[in-house]
């Protein structure tokens, strides 16, 4: 390798280095403070950088927040990916049953909290703003597998995928099933568990079958 290029090399690394250092700041500080909290100079020091590393590797603060939800959107589509290649069956007959696992997977994910903290404070705060960032997350991640989860509903019910009743079925299966990562303190104290443990992920995997196996979507499951 010649000089030129191994400088270049060098330069490249420290670069990439620096981005994933402000990315990860950006997560940390955003998800602690907020958009509008969050300084340009806290960002910068939480990164270990200089102040000017923000306009010259992203563009300004908000290209950097828009960044930082981009890399958690490609995380989670990845992860929800697992629960969407369940649906992914030939025999209609066999839909409804990997529907429900699709589900329960969606469950474990949510909740075996294998992510940094800071992560799901940062998409909480986006989510709670409904802004731009929480817009990317839903569109990379949360739609794709709403999309994947009616059609498959639509597939073993009977219903036309645009039904509003059934659509609305699904988002609040979904948003109940996240609501255990994001809203966990209300079913700790409701339940009176300290943490969650693996006899409460049964319980709340059981309840999550029930749930299938109901009238919810208006589909019988055939004992």
């Amino acid at each position: 390798m010649t000089e030129s290029k191994a400088t270049s090399s060098g330069h490249e690394a420290r670069s990439a280095k620096t981005r994933s250092q402000l990315i990860e700041a950006a997560i940390e500080v955003i998800g602690a403070v907020g958009y509008e909290g969050a300084s340009t100079r806290a960002l910068a020091t939480a990164a270990k950088t200089t102040l000017s590393a923000i306009p010259y590797h992203f563009g300004g603060k908000k290209e950097l927040y828009l960044a930082a939800a981009g890399m958690i959107s490609d995380y989670a589509a990845g992860r929800f990916e697992e629960a969407i290649a369940l649906l992914d069956v030939a025999k209609p007959s066999e839909r409804a049953a990997h529907f429900e696992q699709a589900l329960t997977e969606l469950m474990h994910i949510i909740m075996e909290d294998a992510e940094p903290h800071s992560w799901t404070s940062f998409v909480a705060r986006c989510a709670y703003d409904n802004d731009e960032a929480f817009a990317l997350i839903h569109e990379r991640a949360i739609a794709p597998l709403l999309k994947h989860l009616v059609q498959a509903a639509s597939d073993f019910t009977g219903r036309d995928p645009g039904d509003e009743a059934l659509r609305l079925r699904i988002n609040a299966i979904v948003t109940a099933i996240i609501s255990f990562r994001f809203l966990r303190g209300i079913m700790l104290r409701g339940m009176g568990w300290e943490s969650i443990r693996p006899d409460s992920i049964k319980q709340v995997e059981d309840m999550v079958r029930d749930l299938c196996r109901s009238d919810f979507l208006a589909v019988r499951f055939s004992q």
